[in-house]
């Protein structure tokens, strides 16, 4: 392999890379809002397992920072992890995102971070608590997006209207 298809391989994966990121911040806030406005607690298996959780958190914002990291990450997990089957470094990425976007969103609300967690927060490749904060002001209408919070705006101008 060349130095040229070694920079074009870079950069093709640095672009699926943030695409997939992009993607999965998508969808994080599309389940999230999902969640937060259709079934209750009582609706079969979703309610206990998928409902309970989002809704709770508006109650206690930091409720999710006891859970440990199989309540906090499980769904997440289950749900990304069929994208990893697929041959593609768009939807690799987008599955990490998807893996990892409860876990932003627990660090979100965390008193207590690691430094490197804190500096990536800082450069917003994920999701800070001043940005997540907005969701938290009553009645939780807005800023769903939880692993980087870059869809934010885009979502809420489709969603919040």
């Amino acid at each position: 392999m060349n130095a040229v298809s070694l920079q074009g391989s870079f950069l093709q994966l640095s672009l699926c890379a943030v695409a997939g990121w992009l993607i999965a911040d998508l969808v994080s806030g599309l389940v999230h809002w999902a969640l937060d406005r259709f079934g209750s607690e009582s609706t079969p298996f979703f309610g206990p397992v998928l409902i309970r959780p989002f809704r709770e958190h508006h109650d206690d914002p930091r409720a999710m920072t006891r859970h440990d990291f199989v309540e906090t990450n499980g769904a997440s997990a289950l749900g990304g992890s069929f994208l990893l089957l697929f041959n593609s470094e768009i939807l690799l990425f987008t599955a990490l995102g998807v893996l990892a976007a409860n876990q932003c969103h627990k660090w979100a609300h965390a008193r207590s971070v690691p430094a490197i967690v804190r500096a990536a927060q800082r450069l917003r490749l994920i999701l800070p608590p001043a940005v997540h904060r907005r969701h938290h002001a009553a009645p939780h209408d807005r800023h769903f997006c939880t692993l980087s919070g870059w869809c934010n705006r885009s979502l809420d101008f489709i969603l919040c209207r």
